[in-house]
């Protein structure tokens, strides 16, 4: 990678598109297309096959040492040059908008496409000075991102681990726990969510990954599945634990849930544990190149109406399994290929996708039980390992 000077347009192919950027590594396209991570947005864009990024000084040499672009711009003389362009009065600034108005000209690139996440005000100024914007309507413009490499589901690999370090900490937790009046005490303490989810921020931490917004509930608060969980712990009572840490490395993310009880369970939620665990089996021995994504789900729904368990979606009184059966997981923690009814798309091997069926009633509380899985050539891996012990006397 080298700083570039840029080329007179009578020696520039004329470019059919270019993707076009401007974002922190926030943006996971973005990070996926450079490489680089950055804490402030800057502009980066493609020339056919080449990568091309465009930064400050300050951030140059680790730019050129750390990134996956081909050829670096420093900003100082994109600015001067789009000023002179522009004929600006002396001392003037270029605007962003006119950088990328002036890279476009003498790259000789007729249109950009934009990702989702594209600032809309830049994206404004660029079409109304007659650049053409061409926006991804499917979700992301790396669409290749979808098939993990091999370094990729490595990192994966030890996203869970931090994940599988939490849990550790639940069960020990729970473990050392005493009933106290139906709440769990522990250390002296009342045990609460908000506390559970310290421990396991430490856990995940400890591993270099950072968890937020980790679920930790118990009782009805699991019926909202996205509940993170408040107050306290109680006894007798499924808990609900969803924790998905970020790699602080990397920034690729683990996705495991487990459920729990402390205490004495009954019968109907032995049955619920089992059945949503038969569920999870059932979904990991389908899944294979070739599978249809959709009907790995309606399989496993097919089970819980078979086994008795009513889902009712689409409603303000949801209950059941009303939520997909898995999701795709990597730069970001939601995304494709997306596992729901009827979805036509089929598996392929690099997929990495969460398998996380659950039941949810008012009344007799939760279960979710979620693993990811790695499609291979004959099948698939599980690349998250907990135990599934769930009833901690």
């Amino acid at each position: 990678m080298t700083q570039t000077n840029l080329k007179s347009p009578q020696n520039m192919p004329t470019h059919a598109e270019s993707i076009l950027f401007h974002a922190d590594s926030n943006d996971p396209d973005l990070l996926y297309f450079s490489g680089f991570k950055a804490l402030d947005p800057y502009i980066a864009f493609s020339i056919g096959q080449m990568k091309v990024g465009v930064v400050h000084s300050s951030e140059y040499g680790r730019m050129v040492a750390e990134s996956d672009l081909d050829e670096i711009l420093l900003v100082n003389k994109v600015n001067d040059d789009a000023a002179r362009h522009f004929k600006l009065p002396k001392g003037q600034q270029a605007s962003l908008s006119q950088m990328i108005i002036h890279l476009a000209e003498v790259y000789q690139i007729p249109r950009f496409r934009i990702g989702e996440r594209f600032p809309a005000g830049l994206a404004l100024e660029l079409q109304q000075a007659g650049v053409e914007i061409q926006a991804d309507k499917n979700g992301g413009v790396c669409p290749e991102r979808e098939i993990k490499k091999t370094s990729e589901v490595e990192s994966l690999r030890r996203g869970n681990r931090a994940s599988e370090a939490g849990f550790r900490v639940v069960h020990k937790t729970l473990t050392e726990s005493k009933i106290v009046r139906g709440q769990l005490v522990h250390q002296g303490k009342v045990l609460t969510s908000e506390r559970l989810r310290e421990l396991i921020s430490h856990a995940a931490l400890d591993e270099g990954a950072v968890a937020l917004h980790t679920i930790a509930s118990c009782g009805d608060q699991v019926h909202d599945n996205h509940n993170t969980g408040y107050g306290p712990i109680l006894a007798n009572q499924l808990i609900v634990v969803d924790i998905f840490p970020q790699r602080i490395d990397d920034h690729y993310w683990g996705d495991m849930t487990r459920t729990f009880l402390k205490g004495q369970a009954s019968d109907a939620q032995r049955r619920l544990v089992r059945t949503v665990k038969k569920g999870h089996e059932l979904a990991i021995s389908m899944i294979k190149p070739g599978q249809v994504g959709g009907e790995v789900h309606d399989a496993v729904q097919a089970f819980f109406d078979k086994e008795g368990y009513e889902t009712v979606r689409d409603s303000e009184n949801v209950k059941g399994f009303f939520h997909a059966l898995g999701h795709g997981v990597g730069l970001e923690i939601h995304e494709n290929p997306f596992m729901r009814s009827k979805a036509p798309w089929k598996f392929k091997e690099g997929h990495v996708i969460t398998v996380e069926p659950g039941l949810y009633y008012l009344g007799l509380g939760g279960c979710r039980i979620e693993d990811v899985v790695h499609v291979t050539p004959g099948g698939n891996e599980l690349i998250s390992h907990a135990p599934y012990t769930w009833e901690i006397q």
